[in-house]
């Protein structure tokens, strides 16, 4: 299967979803990734802002606020994607994409791990996002511990990629 159509597979597959399935698998995910040595260690988290019922990280950004981490999100500044700092709701804004933004254009300070959300993922650790590149690029030029997160009908045993993906460090699903 080519990468549009798996694309269109799976979205649709994830918009079936019901809230509560969100909430629950989410949750499952969100547990895990705290239990990395890497979040534990971690002083920085870049990760995203949920949508179209992508796993739901609220359990990660109360984490972040109880542990004084810092929370960074992606912004689109041309065809770059960087990070900068958000602490509560009221500091974004709807931006490229209809995705919710940081209002703020100051740069958060490099990351300690890098929370990637996608489409698709393989056994082998490599993702198919929504078809810009902003992640592969950002990874390629940023070496950190990179976390996929996903459901588990997200990983699948191989996906179609190119010389430009980039492999994540681990993902994590819901089981």
């Amino acid at each position: 299967m080519d990468k549009e159509t798996l694309r269109k597979t799976i979205i649709k597959q994830r918009l079936e979803m019901s809230n509560q399935e969100i909430l629950t698998k989410s949750r499952v995910i969100c547990q895990k990734i705290i239990n990395t040595p890497e979040y534990k260690l971690a002083k920085v988290v870049y990760m995203y802002y949920a949508v179209n019922n992508e796993v739901s990280l609220r359990m990660i950004y109360d984490d972040c606020k109880k542990n004084n981490k810092i929370m960074a999100f992606p912004k689109v500044v041309g065809d770059e994607m960087k990070f900068c700092v958000a602490e509560s709701e009221d500091d974004f804004e709807i931006g490229k994409f209809s995705i919710p933004e940081p209002k703020s254009n100051e740069e958060a300070p490099s990351p300690d791990i890098i929370i990637v959300p996608g489409v698709a993922f393989s056994q082998d650790c490599m993702r198919i996002g929504y078809g810009g590149g902003f992640y592969d690029k950002f990874l390629s030029k940023n070496p950190v511990h990179s976390l996929g997160v996903c459901y588990k009908f997200q990983l699948l045993d191989r996906i179609p990629t190119t010389s430009h993906d980039e492999r994540l460090d681990e993902i994590i699903f819901d089981d």
